[in-house]
């Protein structure tokens, strides 16, 4: 019975404490954070990518950056806000981050699988391992003209 008392002495107040929890006013919950990151890491990737792609400009970065502020409708300053906040919280930065990076490998594999697909244009295969040309069914059992 004693033990039973100070269980809810010591982790029923932690308990409530934890569940409890309210971001500060200004600071985005994990689940709009996740959807943001995901388009800060793809332009900073384009943005690596700038000198293969002739985009030599200083602002691009800047640019990069404010449009995933307008894609999101959000102010810099909330995104600056909350990534310092989740930047001074690293166990709930890393749930959030941890989603990111589950959202950008299922976008790697996604593309992966859709460069491996073989296409089909014009009745030619795009795959370099099938260089035949495929002939409609009529035009394969027309006589041959020698």
């Amino acid at each position: 019975m004693r033990l039973y008392h100070y269980l809810l002495i010591f982790v029923l107040p932690a308990i409530i404490a934890c569940s409890g929890h309210r971001l500060p006013d200004g600071v985005l919950p994990a689940k709009k954070m996740i959807p943001i990151l995901v388009d800060i890491h793809l332009s900073e990737a384009i943005n690596n990518q700038k000198f293969n792609i002739s985009l030599v400009r200083d602002s691009l970065p800047e640019e990069l950056y404010l449009s995933v502020c307008r894609k999101h409708k959000i102010e810099r300053s909330v995104i600056e806000k909350s990534l310092l906040y989740y930047g001074k919280h690293p166990g709930e930065y890393t749930l959030v981050y941890d989603e990111v990076l589950d959202v950008l490998n299922a976008m790697e594999v996604k593309s992966k699988n859709d460069t491996l697909r073989a296409a089909r244009v014009g009745g030619f295969d795009l795959d370099t391992s099938k260089t035949k040309k495929s002939l409609p069914a009529e035009v394969k059992d027309a006589p041959q003209k020698n």
